[in-house]
């Protein structure tokens, strides 16, 4: 995990919401992972940030994608069956 991006964020991180998103954007929450790679996503778990960076590889059946690794983080999946939720 990069505890550098955990160590900037505020105390209290709470789930993004969809309205908050800025008018006129695609930013949001994906319900369709399938067409993510190449994007910088947010993950999220049970409303507590968990990770960021762009998606490396995608399943075709939305089921799973990989975040890319970043310097010594190594690359990471997430399965969206486990509640995971991705934010654009």
């Amino acid at each position: 995990m990069n505890l550098c991006v955990l160590a900037d964020l505020p105390a209290a991180v709470s789930s993004p919401k969809q309205e908050d998103a800025a008018p006129g954007t695609n930013r949001g929450l994906r319900k369709d992972w399938s067409r993510l790679a190449g994007h910088t996503v947010e993950v999220w778990l049970g409303g507590e940030y968990v990770a960021s960076g762009m998606v490396d590889q995608a399943a075709e059946d939305g089921s799973v994608l990989w975040i890319a690794g970043e310097g010594i983080t190594t690359r990471r999946l997430f399965d969206k069956s486990t509640g995971y939720q991705v934010w654009l």
